[in-house]
């Protein structure tokens, strides 16, 4: 060991940069688990680990080259070797420099700072494979050309995620993939990014995306989004999908445009939802959406938005939610006019019935207790010594008394009902005939909404 150890220790001396680094070499021997089925077989190989432990370096391009001839000058010793360049605890920066690098380099638990800006450059990739728990306290790319964007993390910290003034093409290797992280603020503005652009199973705190073209898949699947929310003037050309995601905080989109299939199925808006600038070529998918009929929700959600809701449920034949956000969107309508009751009296009046009677012809029992209602007053307005004998003596109203009384609730109930004891009383008459028959279309209107097709 400590004449491979002394070797590894000379090759590394050669070079300008890694050598000023502070290193420790571990070297074992490792056996593979499938070894023992081949017992006549050696096929140990011996594991060299350089780790370098809390070491802050401005820039890694040269070092990067350095350990790749280090490597190579590994592979001539011809012998089974599985090396490791372990960064561990580290702050390392990635100043306007090409990231690119082999499997054998993994950052643990280090502190990564990535800039890009007014330069043209040719590459970065930034996988996993290389990054392990790390923290991304800037990702940036401002302005200037990359040629190649390979971004693929799984369970990072990322403080800051930042696409300012670029354009990103699709030459099949870029990429932008980011699963099972937490990110705090992301920023994205006058861009173009024309390849996959994912993002799935994270927690977002803050997100801004402004005057951006995304003309692929762009799509953010089971995020939390919890403090601010922005999308203003972005076009969709390809795919796009908020599925199963969170919203903790008011969702704006502004002047969004849709040209291909969009979804929001399963998403739980928490705090309201504004589409009220937003346009489609294609339906847009809200099945299975919850949370807009919350108190919060429905205080930072307008008429528009449930509309818009509304119609794309109504496209797809979902009758159901459709007539839900219907009464959604009638319950904004009846704050608005009460807001402006004085210039709109009789409008007024007219949803606010409709709201009393049956929650804008959705709530069938409502419109059935209202009728029972329309009964009893009928009953205590013919025979009035009944409704005396009710404020005086309630405990008469049970047995016989309470069966014959319901029976006369009844009788009254049928809007058919011409008999003489009600016609002898034309207002009573009328305002039971017209009460019954607004009733019973409400209580219809509203039996049908759930069996329509």
């Amino acid at each position: 060991m400590d004449e491979l150890e002394n070797m590894l220790n000379i090759r590394i001396q050669r070079t300008s940069n890694f050598s000023k680094v502070n290193y420790e070499i571990k070297i074992t021997t490792e056996t593979p688990v499938n070894a023992q089925q081949f017992p006549n077989m050696d096929f140990n190989f011996k594991k060299i680990d350089i780790v370098c432990s809390e070491v802050e370096l401005d820039s890694f391009f040269k070092i990067n080259n350095e350990i790749k001839e280090i490597c190579k000058n590994i592979e001539k010793l011809k012998s089974r070797f599985f090396v490791r360049f372990v960064f561990d605890k580290c702050y390392i920066k990635f100043w306007n420099e090409n990231i690119n690098l082999d499997s054998h380099i993994e950052f643990n638990e280090c502190k990564i700072n990535v800039n890009v800006q007014d330069v043209n450059i040719d590459e970065i990739y930034l996988k996993t494979q290389n990054f392990q728990n790390c923290n991304f306290e800037n990702l940036s790319l401002l302005s200037g050309e990359v040629k190649t964007v390979h971004i693929d993390l799984i369970n990072a910290s990322i403080n800051l995620f930042q696409i300012v003034i670029m354009e990103i093409s699709d030459n099949k290797a870029n990429k932008i993939a980011i699963r099972n992280s937490k990110i705090n603020q992301i920023m994205i503005q006058k861009a173009v990014i024309k390849m996959n652009f994912v993002i799935h199973a994270s927690t977002v705190n803050t997100i801004t995306i402004k005057d951006v073209y995304f003309e692929s898949l762009s799509a953010f699947n089971e995020v939390i989004f919890q403090d601010k929310f922005g999308f203003h003037e972005v076009t969709y050309k390809g795919l796009t999908l908020f599925d199963k995601c969170v919203f903790n905080t008011n969702a704006e989109f502004e002047y969004i445009f849709f040209e291909k299939f969009a979804s929001f199925r399963g998403t739980t808006f928490n705090r309201g939802l504004n589409l009220d600038y937003t346009s489609s070529d294609k339906d847009i998918n809200f099945f299975g959406i919850k949370g807009l009929e919350s108190k919060e929700s429905k205080a930072n959600t307008s008429q528009e938005t449930y509309r818009s809701i509304k119609h794309n449920l109504e496209k797809i034949g979902n009758k159901i939610d459709a007539n839900k956000y219907h009464t959604l969107e009638l319950d904004q309508k009846r704050k608005e006019l009460k807001e402006n009751k004085w210039k709109n009296k009789k409008e007024y009046v007219v949803f606010w019935l409709h709201n009393l009677s049956s929650e804008h012809s959705t709530n069938w029992f409502l419109a059935l207790c209202w009728i029972f209602f329309v009964g009893i007053l009928t009953v205590f307005f013919l025979h009035l010594d009944i409704a005396k004998d009710l404020v005086f003596h309630p405990e008469h109203f049970k047995g016989e008394y309470f069966a014959k009384l319901f029976d006369q609730v009844l009788k009254f109930i049928y809007i058919g009902n011409m008999e003489d004891e009600l016609k002898t009383h034309p207002l009573i008459f009328l305002l039971n005939k017209v009460s019954l028959g607004y009733l019973y279309y409400q209580f219809l209107t509203a039996v049908r909404k759930d069996t329509r097709k």
